[in-house]
């Protein structure tokens, strides 16, 4: 009996392992079968944003009517379907109160062959944001327009670093006022 326990172990090992396979197999086909449907040039136009990929934190702070706010700021950034969109994902926290969060937002990040063009999603605090961001190297811009001033961000990475500065226009961007910075450190 000790003989058969010994053959029997490994012989049932080796079936259970063999029948995962299949559904292991299956699992990486499907996979890689939806990442092959996407183009070759939307995937490597996403892959350009590489340097915004992980998990970053730090402090900054805003303009507002009743004054200056500061406050500490988490991002994260991952790609999603496949490699197919980036999404940055944004916690403020009141620095002078960090459990109360005072700004939480979502963006994804996408790139249309048709067009040729990334498209910016943003969605904050009741608000959506469609832009076209300009895209550089470990540089990324998107504004918007509102009824008055135009406003846009312009991040700026360096190594582990994330330099964020926000400014608007009254004048049709002949002049530009800062309103707004952040500074992150890449943490993972």
């Amino acid at each position: 009996m000790m003989r058969l326990s010994r053959l029997l172990v490994p012989l049932i090992c080796a079936l259970t392992l063999a029948a995962g396979a299949p559904a292991v197999a299956a699992e990486r086909s499907a996979t890689s079968a939806g990442t092959s449907d996407v183009p070759a040039t939307q995937l490597d136009a996403i892959r350009r944003l590489d340097f915004m990929v992980g998990h970053w934190a730090g402090s900054g702070w805003v303009d507002t009517a009743s004054g200056r706010q500061e406050f500490l700021q988490t991002e994260k950034v991952a790609y999603k379907a496949g490699g197919q969109v980036l999404t940055v994902e944004g916690q403020g926290r009141d620095k002078a109160d960090p459990r109360r969060i005072v700004d939480t937002a979502l963006a994804v990040v996408s790139y249309s062959d048709e067009t040729g063009q990334y498209r910016w999603e943003a969605f904050s605090q009741g608000h959506i944001t469609e832009s076209v961001p300009v895209v550089g190297d470990r540089f990324f811009q998107w504004s918007l327009q509102t009824g008055g001033p135009t406003i846009r961000y312009t991040l700026r990475f360096t190594g582990r670093t994330w330099h964020e500065v926000g400014e608007y226009t009254l004048d049709g961007g002949a002049t530009w006022r800062q309103n707004f910075q952040m500074d992150l450190r890449r943490v993972a």
